[in-house]
């Protein structure tokens, strides 16, 4: 009698592990999907706070940069060497 009460314990603490389980697979889903959302969210939210305000948007101010820094790497040239340019 005692193997067959273990029998049943084990088989219902193995269904609950795989509902666990499924439970926990469809939560990762939702939490990705959720996850996804927000991201797409704060792009619109930097994109319509930085038009709000008139300023530039995060891919502007990186090409920028990148012409400051482009820029300042000839200025620095001319000044090292004179002559050659």
């Amino acid at each position: 009698m005692n193997k067959v009460i273990q029998v049943d314990r084990y088989a219902k603490y193995v269904d609950e592990i795989r509902e666990l389980k499924d439970r926990n697979a469809r939560l990762e889903k939702h939490n990705l999907e959720l996850a996804r959302r927000l991201d797409e969210l704060h792009g619109g939210y930097l994109q319509l706070r930085y038009a709000m305000k008139g300023m530039a948007s995060q891919g502007e101010v990186f090409v920028l940069r990148k012409k400051i820094l482009e820029l300042q790497n000839k200025l620095h040239l001319k000044e090292t060497f004179p002559n050659k340019h």
